[in-house]
């Protein structure tokens, strides 16, 4: 049931939705991370449970490399390489599929396969929604942000059409309130975990 599942949710997306799609990229996140490095403050990922992967976790796995040429990601996350890929092609009319919303903070276009919703993100929207993640976190992947600080407060602080360098300011003065003499160590640490790559090793340009 599980693998048929996912050939419905592929076959439904690229032959339903992109019937006339030239080719297409599918990318999945393997064991190793540079944000396993990197963190400091909190394990990356720390809060998961690494024996309690969803049943047919492997099989589903083994089921898009076999069939569907699914590339596994090491050295970074499947987001990087789609961030990377998206940036690469900017010139064309790529597509994001993904429910993920850190996805949000890449420039492009993009696709909701569960709501059936297209949505275009411009550069600008890219980097305040990156910089609305610098506050609130990512309870998901255990990175922290500022306490006191959720989503409808960012929304407030760092509205759309805010210049991407007037919410890197805002951003940083939040910091240095919050978090004093290791404001720079901490918004730098914070940054580059968030941050979805546009080129290979690229650090976050905004610390």
């Amino acid at each position: 049931w599980a693998l048929e599942n996912t050939k419905t949710v592929m076959e439904d997306v690229l032959f339903g939705v992109f019937p006339e799609h030239p080719e297409y990229k599918l990318y999945l996140s393997g064991k190793t991370n540079f944000r396993d490095e990197l963190a400091s403050i909190k394990e990356y990922k720390g809060n998961r449970d690494p024996s309690h992967k969803p049943k047919y976790y492997q099989e589903i796995k083994q089921y898009l490399k076999d069939h569907w040429n699914a590339e596994i990601i090491e050295g970074q996350e499947a987001d990087d390489a789609i961030g990377i890929c998206q940036y690469a092609h900017k010139e064309r009319d790529t597509v994001i599929v993904s429910i993920d919303k850190d996805l949000d903070t890449v420039p492009g276009y993009h696709y909701n396969w569960v709501k059936g919703v297209f949505y275009y993100v411009t550069v600008e929207d890219a980097a305040i929604n990156f910089f609305r993640q610098m506050l609130v976190g990512d309870t998901t992947d255990n990175i922290p942000g500022v306490r006191g600080l959720g989503p409808k407060r960012s929304e407030k602080l760092l509205p759309y059409g805010m210049a991407a360098n007037e919410a890197c300011q805002v951003v940083r003065s939040i910091y240095e309130k919050e978090f004093g003499t290791s404001a720079q160590e901490r918004f730098s640490e914070i940054a580059n975990l968030l941050w979805i790559r546009r080129e290979p090793d690229q650090p976050c340009p905004f610390v």
